[in-house]
């Protein structure tokens, strides 16, 4: 990843997932943390969390 890039998705250094908010996005560039994966799964309901390819990933990682 180039140093100019930001990182759509992580798992964080204290086992969080660390995600765009993509309610917000690309008006406003917020992350989400999530340490549990019923967390998760709220927010892919809300739809903080969409498409097919951030919902495939979150979900492994959550």
């Amino acid at each position: 990843r180039k140093d100019n890039m930001i990182a759509s998705i992580e798992w964080t250094s204290d086992n969080k997932v660390k995600m765009i908010d993509q309610t917000l996005f690309p008006h406003k560039l917020e992350f989400l943390e999530f340490d549990d994966y019923r967390d998760v799964a709220t927010s892919i309901k809300v739809m903080n969390i969409r498409g097919a390819p951030a919902i495939g990933v979150a979900a492994a990682m959550g």
